[in-house]
């Protein structure tokens, strides 16, 4: 149920963050924007097949990945959604958008906290093996 809720709240706030105001981007946002595409496409390739999934647990089968992006983020996934929002919500700013960049943002960090504590349940290693791995930003957290 509880994962049920995070993912609901998190594309509800994405659905805010991508119809809560205009396209019209400054060059910054544009940028910024196309970053956060490149990390989830990069994520998506990193993660494999068996492992993707919107739900914060893991599935059946599935392994802890190391390669391609995930060397440098436990959750590129989520920093994508947040370079997208970031730059919609104050790159066409309006007050649902930042409502709801505020709302995503909190419901990432939550987000981050239970899926790792439902890796480390399913794979003991997982703190050990994501030492000096950064959650969502290196260098920040």
């Amino acid at each position: 149920m509880r994962s049920a809720i995070l993912v609901l709240g998190q594309f509800g706030s994405i659905a805010v963050l991508l119809f809560g105001g205009g396209w019209q981007l400054p060059w910054w946002g544009w940028g910024l924007f196309m970053l956060g595409l490149l990390v989830f496409a990069w994520a998506v390739v990193s993660l494999g097949v068996n492992n993707f999934t919107i739900l914060p647990g893991p599935r059946n089968g599935n392994s802890l990945s190391h390669r391609g992006i995930y060397r440098y983020l436990r959750h590129p996934m989520y920093t994508a959604v947040l370079l997208c929002g970031i730059a919609v919500a104050f790159g066409v700013p309006s007050l649902p958008r930042w409502i709801a960049m505020g709302v995503c943002s909190v419901i990432l960090v939550l987000k981050v906290g239970y899926e790792e504590r439902l890796l480390t349940r399913k794979h003991p290693s997982y703190p050990e093996r994501m030492a000096g791995v950064a959650r969502l930003f290196p260098g920040i957290w």
